[in-house]
């Protein structure tokens, strides 16, 4: 399963609107009680200490999550605790306590109750210097007695779990950001508001929320690209992403899943439902599944890079076919770009240029590397690479919406192409694109039999067959992008030729 295919799915339908919800001060008052237990880090390099640390306090109705000192922050981001426990040992492990001061100072946590364990004048010093009514230092020789007690009075002083958490509501509706606001101010959250997704992004740089609940629809920068941006940082991307749409959005709703939203929310919707999806989102058990995700997306991009390094591998044993994938993978990403492709659509053209002749992997060595031009025999067996390049990406659920190019690139607009006929529009536009940049880069370089054009008639040559092998639309976007571009490889950039080899009697620039 997809990492991004498990997301929490709230579709109840609403009773009553969210201004007319919860008017009883009672309801109120039980909607405040945690649903939740607390968290709680403790953080210490000796796995002893940090057990000896949570057996004490048993008594205490909470999650604990161990977390050593060595970049502690980024675990500390996905964790969101409510209270952070920490050894003088992992405090001076940057001298002078400098983790301690890390924490006050980080605005995502400087707000949490911190209690520093230790003893003697350095620890007492460290204490003195970061006296706040969130700090608290207990000496090691009274935590047997004293740890409970001063995690109650942190937790008693700083409020609920709720209180702890932080909220950015992002919608373009005066109305509907104060109402939101208000009533979850009431429950004890804190809350910042943008108007749109520019606003909220220049937000999140100046304090990280716990949870974002976004609109779709707005001005400057709407809800799906506001998801689109955050998922493609890494610094913002494990930060819970909630839309609020209508039942009707189901299009944007789907897509705004895919880039990493986590839940959504019909509107009109009420606090029960809203109150329903934000516990959900800070259970221990979604907690989970982000690390899952996180540990998912870790190894697809690795697998990711595995796969492109064979296929550079591939192209390396022959100087004809060294740095095809990557020259095209430029092409087909500027050609998106330049047609109004967003930064993650860029991004995954490179991947897809990368990798659209991963299939040759499976075609003979001998026919593969042959210098000289094929025969018909062996031109039906290299045609066969698209859909081997289709069994071989089909099972990474990361990547499968690269499939189209991988398998459609060779396919021509007159339905002469491989390996299904395909004609005009029937042909995803990623792999009409992709066939313009291939067919240029096969033009543009060497082979055994013929020296590579120049740039300019290599272009007279794509005009000429725009309309029967190339979609001319297609074309007309290349044409215009490479007039943007004083040179569309940089001198270091030796072209070899990747594209098919035609059999006799075909042009050089059909295959």
């Amino acid at each position: 399963m997809s990492p991004r295919s498990r997301r929490i799915i709230i579709r109840q339908a609403p009773s009553e609107p969210l201004n007319r919800a919860y008017t009883n001060p009672l309801d109120l008052c039980n909607l405040r009680q945690p649903m939740n237990k607390r968290r709680i880090v403790i953080i210490d390099n000796d796995l002893q200490h940090r057990e000896t640390i949570k057996n004490l306090l048993t008594a205490i109705d909470a999650q604990f999550f161990d977390v050593t000192g060595n970049n502690c922050t980024a675990a500390l981001s996905r964790i969101r605790p409510d209270l952070i426990i920490i050894t003088i040992t992992a405090a001076l492990q940057n001298g002078d306590g400098g983790l301690c001061l890390l924490l006050k100072e980080n605005p995502s946590f400087s707000e949490l109750p911190l209690i520093l364990i230790g003893h003697g004048e350095e620890a007492e010093d460290i204490a003195q210097g970061l006296a706040t009514n969130a700090f608290f230092y207990l000496d090691a020789m009274e935590v047997a007695d004293k740890l409970v007690p001063t995690v109650r009075q942190a937790f008693d002083k700083h409020g609920t779990l709720q209180k702890s958490r932080h909220i950015l509501i992002v919608d373009d509706s005066h109305s509907v950001r104060l109402l939101l606001e208000k009533e979850l101010v009431k429950l004890g959250y804190r809350v910042r508001c943008a108007e749109n997704g520019r606003e909220a992004l220049a937000l999140l740089r100046q304090e990280q929320p716990d949870v974002i609940l976004s609109d779709v629809y707005m001005p400057e920068m709407n809800g799906i690209e506001l998801c689109e941006n955050l998922h493609a940082d890494p610094q913002f991307a494990s930060i819970p992403f909630v839309v609020m749409s209508t039942e009707n959005d189901a299009g944007n709703m789907r897509k705004m899943m895919q880039f990493g939203a986590a839940a959504f929310i019909i509107k009109p919707f009420n606090l029960e439902q809203l109150m329903l999806t934000l516990n959900k989102i800070f259970s221990y058990e979604f907690l989970l599944l982000l690390k899952e995700n996180e540990r998912l997306s870790s190894e697809q991009k690795h697998l990711l890079a595995g796969i492109t390094s064979l296929v550079k591998a591939l192209e390396a044993r022959d100087n004809y076919t060294r740095g095809h994938s990557e020259r095209v993978s430029q092409i087909l990403a500027g050609l998106v770009g330049f047609s109004g492709g967003s930064q993650r659509e860029i991004e995954r053209a490179m991947i897809a240029g990368r990798l659209h002749d991963i299939g040759k992997i499976g075609i003979r060595d001998n026919v593969l590397m042959k210098p000289g031009r094929l025969s018909d025999e062996e031109f039906d067996h290299i045609k066969q690479h698209p859909a081997i390049g289709a069994t071989i990406i089909q099972n990474i659920p990361s990547i499968a919406d690269i499939l189209p190019v991988i398998v459609s690139h060779h396919e021509r607009v007159d339905g002469k192409g491989y390996p299904q006929g395909l004609q005009g529009t029937e042909i995803p536009l990623w792999a009409r694109l992709t066939a313009v940049a291939d067919t240029y880069d096969a033009l543009t370089s060497d082979r055994p039999y013929r020296k590579g054009m120049g740039h300019s008639q290599a272009l007279t040559v794509i005009g000429e067959v725009a309309g029967s092998q190339l979609c001319p639309d297609c074309v007309r976007i290349f044409l215009e992008w490479s007039k943007r571009k004083t040179n569309l490889f940089s001198p270091t950039e030796q072209p070899g030729d990747a594209a098919d080899p035609p059999p006799t009697g075909v042009s050089p620039y059909s295959a």
